[in-house]
């Protein structure tokens, strides 16, 4: 309904404010690796989603830490929704 919370995050200044407060939250965090769209606040692809959690898997496999490869920024706008 048109009242309910959207199911993807909305981008917008007081969005982007909520979003860096628990990132800085989050990166306290060393046993804990947050993925996904509501994790990186921002709307993925379904290919980029999953990108994410697969080189996450990878970084995790390779170095023993769970870190992503590269910050959500860097994968680019997702279509997001019309």
């Amino acid at each position: 309904s048109a009242d309910a919370p959207p199911y993807y995050p909305v981008p917008n200044p007081a969005n982007r404010a909520l979003y860096e407060r628990y990132r800085a939250l989050a990166e306290k965090e060393s046993a804990v690796c947050f993925v996904g769209r509501l994790a990186s606040y921002k709307y993925f692809n379904m290919d980029q989603a999953i990108l994410n959690a697969l080189e996450i898997f990878d970084s995790l496999k390779e170095t023993g830490d769970l870190q992503p490869k590269r910050r959500p920024e860097d994968f680019g706008p997702g279509d997001g929704p019309k």
